[in-house]
This record gives structure tokens, C-alpha cells and sequence, in this order.
């Protein structure tokens, strides 16, 4: 087999598996394919908070809604990594207490998911945030979709314009 090939072979391997070629690119003189996602860390984990409020107990990490909330999360952070909005930055930072994991806040009154890095006064200062209705206040569970998801992580990652903020309000949570 060349040389030429096995670096090609070696370059399509590693994209399939999301890893990076173990050779130095210039070695890799395969020709330009389409245009690859770009590299991302993997989805964060979700956890209940420490303080979420569930009397009933009905949100618990083995519930239909956190179930059907991890397959819309991920699905939203997918399509926002395929955009390249996590190119320059993951969601959750290095040096966070948890890495790799976003801890649900119960916001009864809340009317957007929002994304963010917990203060000192905090329950897990720190740690990333991600804030929505989850429990109603007349004690329905809700489960965002992707596509609310997907504006929490633009407005996490990437944010708008003061513009657009002001034209449209987006990522200005209420």
C-alpha cells in the first residue's frame, strides 16, 4: 500500500471516529473531502442540582422527562457543534468544578433556557448552569425541545449583538 494511501485511509479512520490524525498533516496529502464538522467536545452530562426542587420526585435521572431532556440536549448541542458555534470555546470551560457536566436549576417562572457559569453565592459556584421550568408552577413537568435548547446554547457560546438584542430580544431572558 503507498504511502499516499495509508495516510488517506488513516486521515478517513480518524474523522470517522472524531479523532485527529495521528501523523503530522503534512504527511496527510489526501485530497480535500467534503467539509467536516468542526472538532467539539463531547455532549456534556446532565445532573439535577443539589437544590432542584421535585417533591414528587417525578424529574429523577430515570424519568421519561430527563430522558427525552438528554436526547433533545443532545441532538441541540450536535446541530449547534455542526454549525461550528462550540469552534472557539466548549460549552462547559476547563477549569470548572465538574467538567463535563451541566447541572439543572429548576426556574418555575422562567420562560427561556439559559446556559451559564454559577456565581460565588451559588449553590455550586463555578459550576455551568442550565436553568429552565422544568417543573411548572402548577407542578407540570415540562421538558424543553431542541430547538429552545439549541438558542440556549447560540446564546451561551456565542451571544448576539447588542443590535439584535435590541431589535429582537434574543438572548435577553425576561
Amino acid at each position: 500500500m503507498s504511502r499516499t494511501m495509508a495516510a488517506a485511509l488513516l486521515v478517513l479512520a480518524s474523522a470517522a471516529c472524531g479523532d485527529e490524525p495521528s501523523q503530522p498533516a503534512a504527511e496527510a496529502t489526501a485530497a480535500p473531502g467534503p467539509a467536516a464538522s468542526p472538532a467539539c467536545a463531547p455532549v456534556p452530562d446532565l445532573a439535577l442540582s443539589q437544590d432542584f426542587a421535585d417533591p414528587r420526585d417525578a424529574y429523577g435521572e430515570d424519568s421519561v422527562p430527563f430522558r427525552q431532556l438528554e436526547a433533545n440536549f443532545a441532538a441541540a448541542y450536535r446541530k449547534a457543534c455542526a454549525e461550528g458555534l462550540l469552534a472557539q470555546a466548549p460549552l462547559v470551560p476547563a477549569g470548572v468544578p465538574h467538567p463535563g457536566t451541566l447541572f439543572l436549576v429548576g426556574a418555575p417562572q422562567a420562560n427561556v433556557v439559559s446556559i451559564y457559569r454559577e456565581g460565588e453565592a451559588q449553590d455550586r459556584p463555578g459550576d455551568m448552569a442550565l436553568e429552565y421550568a422544568f417543573i411548572a408552577p402548577d407542578g407540570q413537568l415540562q421538558v424543553p425541545g431542541e430547538d429552545e435548547l439549541h438558542e440556549a446554547i447560540y446564546c451561551a457560546a456565542h451571544g448576539a449583538s447588542e443590535a439584535e438584542q435590541q431589535a429582537s430580544g434574543r438572548c435577553l431572558p425576561d
